[in-house]
């Protein structure tokens, strides 16, 4: 069998830049025989296009998802060309819980450190709630029209900066359908698997990483369905993972994959993300299963 040439494993690629309908269309892996470099390569191509990155899942441990996340969303975070900026408040919200135990000895006291944790992460804007109110209290003085105008000022201003907690109440409700819930439970059950209670207490780590996930996700959803982004001829965001048959990148795409096909079950929207991994381990030429 001849090996598969540069264009055609990008011809992959680049047929599911577009919108996808199904779990199965977020993650793609490269023919073992595909060229050593062909990651970069296709970074390269996707460089002004898209935002994409591209992650050494040698780098991480098969217990360090979190930090994985958090390298991936640095990088796609990042201003691409012509594209409107991708923010993952949702994951921050949850990186900033697992850093440490959290004591539950008092609601009041847990639920504070939930909205500090989220606090630290999340900062308005130069232009604060506080003043777009003084400025149509000002200009009401002016007059009822232009006093309308600057209301609707403020109000397209919190659309376009939702408030400090939207991300924070996320945790609530996480765009499943049914009942909604106060976030600090989830965010403790969160924190929780991170940081057990008790000396012998065993961490959670597949709980802990799939919600990161799907934190993650929502936030690219969330991007792509609002504003700019909402049209359908925008390429969706690439994860480029490099040494994929690595623990740690085997089970960050098993995990990706157990939470894209529990979303489709409850009927939320897929997000506009491709995973591209290459198949391979470290100093090998073609991936062999650890």
């Amino acid at each position: 069998m001849l090996s598969a040439t540069l264009e055609d494993e990008f011809e992959k690629v680049k047929a599911l830049l577009g919108r996808p309908s199904a779990p199965a269309e977020h993650d793609l892996e490269l023919a073992a025989s595909a060229p050593a470099d062909i990651l970069d390569r296709i970074a390269a191509a996707l460089d002004g296009r898209t935002p994409h990155v591209v992650i050494d899942c040698h780098e991480f441990s098969h217990e360090s998802i979190p930090k994985l996340l958090a390298a991936a969303k640095a990088r796609l975070a990042m201003p691409c060309p012509n594209y409107p900026r991708l923010w993952f408040r949702r994951l921050e919200v949850g990186l900033v819980v697992i850093e440490r135990r959290i004591d539950e000895t008092s609601q009041i006291a847990y639920t504070k450190a939930f909205k500090e944790a989220a606090r630290k992460i999340i900062a308005r804007p130069a232009a604060s709630k506080r003043s777009t109110q003084g400025l149509v209290a000002l200009l009401s003085q002016v007059g009822p029209r232009i006093a309308l105008m600057g209301a609707i000022g403020a109000w397209l201003f919190e659309r376009r900066y939702p408030s400090l907690y939207e991300f924070y109440k996320w945790y609530g409700h996480r765009d499943r359908p049914g009942p909604r819930h106060v976030p600090e439970s989830r965010l403790g059950e969160l924190n929780n698997w991170a940081h057990p209670a008790g000396e012998h207490g065993t961490p959670k780590h597949r709980l802990r990483d799939r919600q990161l996930i799907e934190a993650m996700l929502a936030d690219i959803r969330h991007a792509y369905s609002r504003g700019r982004l909402a049209k359908h001829d925008w390429y969706r965001c690439v994860i480029l993972l490099r040494n994929s048959r690595t623990r740690a990148g085997a089970v960050f795409r098993e995990r990706l994959r157990s939470e894209l096909a529990e979303l489709e079950r409850l009927g939320v929207a897929p997000p506009p993300l491709l995973v591209v991994a290459d198949g391979r381990t470290p100093g090998t030429d073609r991936g062999d299963d650890e």
